[in-house]
């Protein structure tokens, strides 16, 4: 554009050609001069900016580097990772260590941190190393312990050994004065032996008598038994025959099952005594019991019973039956001795006071005075106290067979307790 502005100038004016050239050149150096100076100042700026950029750079390298160092330093002290200097530590995989140091030492719920962690089970392993450092003692203690028992047990070894050895020797000499001593008695014996045999045949002889002596002697006491029986039998019947009433009744009130009868306190009459009641009319059969009566209260001049057991309806007791006990006894004294095991509803003492309150006295053996043996139950230890393999009937007693040759009349403790009830 410069060169058709000149052209068209030179066309017109001619003569101011070269003056215009000249500024227009000046001008051009002027712009030129300057716009190096700009450009100048430009690139000392830039300049400056990437010495500054790369400043900074090289200090956040330095910085980058520093925590790349830091934080493989971090790995490798914790690890959790295959290369800690390249690789950082695995969070989960320290997470979880974490978990199972929590679960492995006690006082940890709620432990979150390797900070919080390491204190606990470091002072957890203290404790346990102070528990191995005594239990190590004590096994000292004990190993010390078992030491002294295996010396002493060693010494004991010893002397068992020579008391063993001093035992055997014992035994050897005690062995051969056996030997002869049994050879004196082998000598004795044979002797003993001939002078048996001498004598078997008069002992056989002598056995042979014996059997035929207690033979005879058995058949003559089972006869004197059998004899004896017989005249107790009869003797009993003709006392019961000839027994007499004990009282009879004074009045009766049918409806109530009550009655009197004529014995009162000064006839040694307590309650509870039983009598059977026979028919009060003359000839009659006095073996066969209309009823039974219990005393149940006991006046000065009469006893009220209580009647019971009546064998027919049809013929009541009425005023004049009689009444009997075969041991109550209203003025006289008898005597009774008790067999075998006494028990049930009465004990032996209280059998005695019971029987000393109807006029009876408990004798201590059999005699001829004896009017009752009254037996209880099996026997079940000897006289020493000693149980017996089996029990032993009353009947097998001495004094039981004593009573029957005596004629003594026996009754049975249930016999007895039918006529005294409490």
């Amino acid at each position: 554009m410069l060169t058709s502005t000149s052209n068209s100038i030179v066309s017109r004016r001619g003569a101011a050609r070269v003056g215009v050239v000249s500024i227009v050149m000046f001008v051009f150096l002027l712009v030129a001069v300057f716009y190096g100076y700009v450009a100048q100042d430009a690139e000392s700026a830039v300049r400056n900016e990437l010495a500054a950029a790369n400043k900074a750079q090289s200090q956040s390298e330095s910085k980058l580097l520093s925590k790349v160092n830091e934080l493989a330093d971090r790995s490798i002290l914790l690890g959790f990772s295959e290369n800690a200097a390249i690789t950082p530590s695995n969070l989960e995989a320290a997470q979880a260590s974490l978990g199972e140091l929590s679960g492995n030492f006690p006082n940890m719920d709620g432990v979150k941190t390797f900070e919080d962690a390491v204190p606990i089970a470091i002072g957890a392993y203290k404790t346990k190393v102070q528990q191995i450092a005594a239990l190590e003692g004590r096994i000292a203690e004990l190993e010390g312990q078992v030491s002294s028992e295996r010396d002493a047990k060693s010494a004991l070894q010893q002397e068992k050994d020579q008391r063993i050895s001093s035992l055997e020797q014992e035994a050897r000499d005690a062995s051969e004065t056996a030997d002869s001593e049994i050879s004196r008695l082998e000598d004795s014996v044979s002797k003993l032996r001939s002078q048996l045999n001498s004598t078997t045949a008069q002992v056989t002889d002598a056995e042979d008598a014996k059997r035929v002596t207690e033979r005879a002697l058995e058949e003559a006491r089972l006869n004197h038994s059998a004899e004896r029986g017989q005249w107790t039998s009869l003797r009993n019947d003709m006392q019961r025959g000839s027994e007499k009433a004990d009282g009879e009744i004074s009045a009766v009130m049918a409806e109530f099952g009550v009655g009197f009868i004529n014995l009162s306190a000064s006839d040694r009459l307590s309650e509870g005594t039983v009598f059977r009641i026979v028919s009060g009319r003359p000839g009659a059969d006095t073996s066969d019991a209309k009823a039974h009566c219990r005393v149940t209260s006991v006046g000065p001049k009469f006893a009220e019973v209580a009647i019971y057991d009546v064998a027919d309806r049809f013929e009541p007791v009425v005023v004049g039956d009689l009444i009997y006990n075969p041991l109550y006894e209203a003025k006289g004294q008898r005597n009774a001795v008790l067999a075998g095991n006494i028990s049930g509803a009465y004990n032996e003492a209280e059998l005695r006071t019971l029987f000393s309150e109807i006029g009876i006295n408990v004798q201590s053996e059999i005699s001829n005075a004896t009017d009752f043996l009254i037996t209880g139950g099996p026997v079940f230890n000897d006289e020493d106290g000693e149980p017996l393999d089996t029990p032993m009937p009353v009947d097998q007693l001495p004094v039981y067979g004593e009573a029957r040759d005596l004629g003594v009349e026996i009754v049975s403790m249930r016999d007895v307790l039918q006529y005294f009830k409490r």
